[in-house]
């Protein structure tokens, strides 16, 4: 046998392997059936009303929620068109205004049955170690527990040098291609009936995006860069990668080998429909430090890991501390609604509980800020 003949007997194993997990994926109950059923209907209904039963649709559905379950059921087996179309509403986050497009709460307990029982079964499996966001087990803690375990690693084979190369897309949400979504389904999941239901979903966005607020667009979201994380985990050169949403990053020990994975991952992008941002997309000096989730990361010159919140995290909770002293002065709020404000950003930063945990060093921050709330409120915090 020669090389030639070994190279494709590897594939053929590695394609045969693929085709079984595939199989495996759905054959656990990625089917219509599995969707429809009036069990797993009345679980998504409990699930969905979390946290939400004090708003009044809620409570209606709930009210009747067998007859609305095995409702769902008839029509989701007779092929009607289950979109009851959007609430839509912006929302401005740090300065950034989000369009929301929420869907009806008789759609969400199906959507939810439909990301449990096929969509989440299908993709969560076929996804990298590095992709963070949406799964469970996983958030923002672990993808900063993560980078800071690959810098402490890289510290110890090649020392403090090194850089980073960090990739942010462009509107991501509302420029996802509804052809990469509907090809990510279509890949993934094996039954007909499942790929329709699921692509008249994609399609009720319109055009070209993806629709904040919808669990199946969530979870879409997550995955169409999913070949992005497996090129930078095969790419020669690149020593640790990891992505959060639109967030990547990937190190190395080189600038051209970063600008060489920066190339790749342009054709990807071209490929899947994404664009990159330019004016966040860099390549950083590892000893300068660098900013990943809100959270900045640099090396001592001893080669510990320092983590604290970014520098507009900060100036952003001053100035609302700021604003919360003159409306406490002006009667708009009480003294105890401005303390619990603080007292709750305070907690996200110290990162007291939880596993696993991630150790900040937020010492010195958390002392400047309570004197800062004495000097405004005249009280400790």
């Amino acid at each position: 046998m020669n090389s030639e003949e070994r190279r494709a007997a590897r594939r053929a194993r590695r394609d045969e392997k693929r085709a079984a997990n595939r199989q495996k994926r759905n054959g656990g109950g990625c089917s219509l059936e599995s969707i429809t059923s009036t069990d797993n209907l009345y679980e998504a209904a409990r699930l969905s009303a979390r946290g939400v039963r004090w708003k009044a649709s809620v409570q209606r559905y709930e009210a009747h929620v067998l007859r609305n379950v095995l409702k769902a059921h008839r029509n989701l087996l007779a092929g009607k068109d289950i979109r009851c179309g959007f609430v839509r509403f912006d929302l401005m986050e740090r300065g950034k205004l989000r369009h929301i497009t929420s869907v009806r709460f008789s759609e969400r307990v199906i959507q939810k049955s439909i990301s449990r029982q096929a969509l989440a079964p299908a993709v969560w499996p076929t996804l990298t170690p590095g992709c963070s966001a949406n799964l469970k087990g996983r958030g923002t803690d672990y993808a900063l527990i993560r980078l800071k375990r690959q810098l402490a690693e890289h510290q110890r084979r090649h020392g403090t040098e090194g850089y980073i190369l960090l990739i942010d897309f462009s509107d991501y949400f509302g420029s996802i291609s509804h052809d990469a979504a509907k090809a990510l389904v279509a890949k993934n999941i094996d039954d007909p009936r499942v790929r329709d239901l699921i692509d008249l979903q994609i399609d009720a966005s319109g055009d070209v995006g993806l629709g904040l607020g919808s669990e199946p667009n969530q979870i879409l979201a997550v995955a169409i860069p999913s070949p992005i994380d497996h090129l930078l985990e095969r790419l020669p050169g690149i020593e640790a990668s990891g992505r959060y949403m639109d967030d990547t990053y990937a190190v190395a020990m080189d600038k051209e080998t970063l600008r060489g994975a920066l190339r790749e991952v342009r054709a990807e992008c071209e490929r899947l429909g994404i664009t990159i941002n330019e004016r966040k997309t860099r390549i950083v000096k590892l000893t300068r430090g660098f900013t990943f989730l809100k959270k900045h990361f640099r090396y001592t010159e001893t080669g510990r890991i320092i983590v604290r919140p970014c520098r507009k995290s900060l100036t952003r909770e001053r100035r609302k501390m700021k604003k919360h002293a003159a409306m406490v002065r002006d009667g708009r709020m009480t003294l105890e609604q401005a303390r619990q404000s603080y007292i709750s950003w305070r907690g996200s930063i110290e990162k007291r509980k939880g596993k696993p945990r991630l150790v900040m060093n937020t010492h010195d921050t958390v002392r400047d800020f309570d004197r800062l709330f004495f000097e405004l409120f005249g009280e400790r915090p």
